[in-house]
């Protein structure tokens, strides 16, 4: 079995194309990304092909201290899908299946059918059009308008979306937002994403004098920052601290500034590999997210013993059980996550409890192995259900999603 992906950046697609390599399934994987980026992913040179004149400079100039004009930035964000897609729609190899990530697969897609081969597309998001009405009524409590990211992707997602064969999704929530908007279920595949058990580990203990709270990841009104700031502030404890580690979106500053005196370290940006020192020294991790596919950072805190308070839209049903390794709590629901931070301040026992079967979770999952073990099986179904048609493939398309070609 020979699988080809294409990616505009890195994400998940690398982890899976490690575990494709392991199996021997690697045909070639297409990225974005200069090589010297990518060789940290461990995934062998000459299985990787770089188109990297987009979104490269893309990437390296969202990081000058000025914005970009944003008629210019989305041009060149459509770009690196648009043109790695036709460059790898012209240089597909021979393969049985194609899988293309978010916006970039779906030239290629097309051209894998027309010769006969799987095309699966994968998101690690819930349906484009269900997280924006989602995310616009979420903005509109702010007395905000919902600033739409790229219009000219959203339509390539959409086409994708009705024009592939399957659809890989990483949490039950993503799978349920593509059958609210009229995809059958069949066509929708769960594989949630793994964790790298070797280095997310227990490394210390949280301190005795205060209780710590985590947050980890670019701090926005989408993954809920007003839930958190909410919850903390009318968490009664006399010593309590929130850290956050990752970037702030302009649009929760101003809720920033409302937090007056209360205890909150803002550290910026933690390197991946130095996280598992502030996992295992934090008595919760908080993930209140309105919309996350699946919240990679959940299993992280994990594994290194620190339980998980997570909203119902972030995939944490997927990773563990409601009252067991952590909390589950409504989505937009403050009261909710300050109530279940008590119980874990209040019940020492308790969040022992929590913290041993965190790490004991998520070792049995088996990490990356457990992720790359379920996509080839789901992709040697695929690939056998084609051989025994004939070799033909069809995409299964709902009625009420059908989208004209988008130029």
């Amino acid at each position: 079995m020979k699988i080809v992906i294409s990616t505009a950046g890195r994400w998940q697609l690398f982890a899976l194309a490690r575990e494709l390599e392991k199996r021997g399934h690697l045909e070639r994987i297409y990225s974005g990304f200069i090589w010297s980026v990518l060789a940290r992913e461990s995934v062998p040179r000459a299985k990787v092909t770089t188109f990297p004149w987009f979104r490269t400079p893309y990437m390296a100039l969202g990081r000058l201290p000025f914005a970009l004009p944003r008629r210019f930035a989305r041009w060149l964000e459509s770009m690196s899908c648009v043109a790695q897609d036709a460059y790898v729609a012209r240089h597909l190899p021979e393969c049985d299946t194609f899988i293309g990530y978010d916006g970039a697969g779906l030239y290629t897609g097309k051209e894998a059918q027309r010769r006969g081969y799987v095309y699966i597309t994968d998101t690690g998001t819930s349906h484009v059009s269900f997280q924006r009405n989602l995310l616009r009524e979420e903005f509109g409590s702010y007395g905000l308008e919902y600033p739409v990211e790229n219009e000219a992707i959203y339509r390539r997602q959409l086409e994708e979306y009705t024009q592939a064969d399957a659809i890989t999704v990483p949490s039950t929530f993503a799978k349920d937002s593509f059958i609210c908007e009229g995809f059958p279920a069949n066509r929708i595949h769960v594989t949630p994403y793994g964790v790298r058990t070797g280095h997310f580990s227990p490394v210390s203990e949280p301190p005795g004098d205060l209780f710590r709270i985590v947050f980890v990841g670019r701090l926005s009104i989408r993954k809920g920052a007003r839930y958190l700031f909410e919850a903390f502030r009318d968490f009664s404890h006399p010593r309590k601290e929130l850290a956050i580690a990752g970037t702030i979106s302009d649009e929760v500053r101003p809720l920033i500034a409302s937090l007056g005196e209360l205890n909150v370290k803002f550290l910026g940006h933690v390197p991946n590999m130095a996280l598992n020192q502030l996992y295992s020294s934090s008595h919760a991790f908080v993930l209140p997210s309105v919309e996350d596919g699946f919240g990679m950072v959940m299993a992280e805190a994990m594994a290194c013993g620190c339980p998980v308070i997570a909203s119902m839209n972030t995939g944490a049903a997927d990773l563990f059980t409601r009252g067991k390794e952590g909390f589950i709590v409504p989505v937009r629901d403050s009261r909710a996550i300050r109530d279940c931070l008590s119980r874990l301040a209040d019940d020492p026992d308790l969040r022992t409890r929590m913290s041993a079967a965190a790490v004991e979770r998520v070792r049995s999952l088996g990490g990356w192995d457990a992720y790359g073990d379920k996509y080839v099986s789901l992709l040697s179904e695929m690939t056998n259900s084609r051989a025994s048609r004939g070799g033909g493939t069809r995409a299964l398309v709902p009625r009420s999603m059908h989208i004209g070609r988008i130029r």
